[in-house]
């Protein structure tokens, strides 16, 4: 993915997420009046395309992944080679540090690291100037993991809240064939294909074909919102879902998230709040796709009022 990018079929696709959670609403977060949020996007090193907002919030769409912004909150997701804790210092310019209640960083293990202005420590250390926290890693060493570090507030009080993240390596080529013959289909054909349109009927969609590679989507319903981001390359290729849906059981929605992509392997995230409503959600995100095995389950319960499931599946080997 990314905008007008060369035709190298290596691109990193793994994404950085940076999130950041506000005490008290401010009225004036989501004004662009300013362009405020091109110069934050900038700092990341990616470009805003297009923006889809309701009552609640605004979804932008960038260069490398998405930006979301609610009154209370921020989310803004970058791949590829982009610089994104370099974002957090131009938020700043827009919102009081004292009413910052939460911040949380989160870096997949990449596929070119070598690649990368900064791993994972730099990024901490860059953070580490405004808001000190705590570093962990999610799952082994040598396998997929997911680095997060987290900056909280003794005082904060968690809201029920949950998001589930689907990141999907080695794509079946039927699934990337579409990405790939550029030119013949839309973005909107290729929606239909997907079709998100169906498991989020409600959401009100943006999307948007890459040149020469990649696609993303976004969809928001009053405060929620999903988020699709496809990096075809046969050379690492790649696909992330994330969506801050709360359902009851999620097992459908993983189900039909990972047959769109048919990937190899995927780790799986489900971060909640820790009140009892969201912690009985995280047994539903085990044993999810009966096509896949659980090579790797952990449960991880932060002193920031949240906890994280985290899983890597593997395909199953057809013996026959």
């Amino acid at each position: 993915m990314g905008l007008l990018k060369n035709v190298t079929s290596k691109f990193e696709g793994p994404e950085k997420k940076l999130e950041i959670i506000l005490f008290e609403p401010q009225s004036d977060l989501r004004s662009d009046a300013d362009r405020r949020w091109s110069r934050v996007v900038r700092a990341s090193q990616a470009e805003i395309i297009s923006r889809k907002s309701n009552e609640f919030m605004d979804a932008y769409l960038l260069s490398e992944s998405s930006l979301f912004v609610w009154e209370d909150r921020i989310l803004i997701i970058t791949c590829g080679q982009t610089t994104l804790t370099k974002a957090v210092p131009a938020i700043l310019d827009y919102v009081d540090k004292r009413n910052v209640a939460l911040v949380f960083y989160e870096r997949k293990n990449l596929m070119f690291p070598q690649k990368q202005p900064a791993d994972f420590e730099e990024d901490v250390s860059c953070i580490e100037k405004y808001f000190p926290g705590k570093s962990y890693r999610l799952g082994p060493a040598n396998h997929d993991h997911i680095h997060v570090f987290y900056s909280s507030h003794a005082s904060i009080a968690v809201e029920k809240d949950a998001t589930l993240q689907i990141l999907m390596h080695d794509l079946h080529p039927s699934a990337t064939r579409i990405f790939l013959a550029t030119g013949s289909l839309s973005k909107d054909q290729i929606f239909q294909i997907l079709g998100f349109n169906r498991i989020f009927p409600q959401m009100d969609t943006d999307s948007y074909l890459f040149t020469p590679y990649g696609y993303s989507i976004n969809g928001i319903d009053q405060h929620k919102y999903f988020t699709v981001h496809v990096t075809p390359q046969p050379e690492g290729s790649y696909a992330s879902f994330e969506t801050n849906v709360i359902r009851n059981d999620y097992s459908d929605v993983i189900a039909d998230v990972v047959s769109i992509f048919k990937p190899e392997k995927f780790s799986l995230l489900l971060t909640t709040s820790m009140d009892q409503d969201c912690l009985k959600l995280h047994p539903t995100v085990a044993d999810a796709v009966p096509s896949y095995d659980t090579v790797e389950k952990s449960l991880y319960e932060f002193d920031c009022g949240y906890a994280v499931t985290f899983l890597n599946y593997m395909i199953k080997i057809d013996d026959g």
